[in-house]
């Protein structure tokens, strides 16, 4: 499969989302796999959250 060489590829597009509009997305998700699809992205936003207050906590 070859990827396209576009101005937004999928990262960038997940990096505009906020918790709570994921948390939404999940709340409206069709299936279960549509859930954790949506869980495990607000996980991964709540993940990168904590690592910015941990290193603001060391400087």
């Amino acid at each position: 499969m070859e990827l396209k060489k576009d101005n937004n590829n999928l990262y960038d597009q997940f990096l505009k989302y906020s918790y709570s509009e994921l948390k939404e997305l999940f709340d409206n998700a069709k299936t279960k796999e549509e859930q954790d699809f949506y869980m495990n992205m607000a996980n991964l936003v709540l993940q990168r959250e904590q690592r910015r207050v941990i290193k603001e906590m060391h400087v």
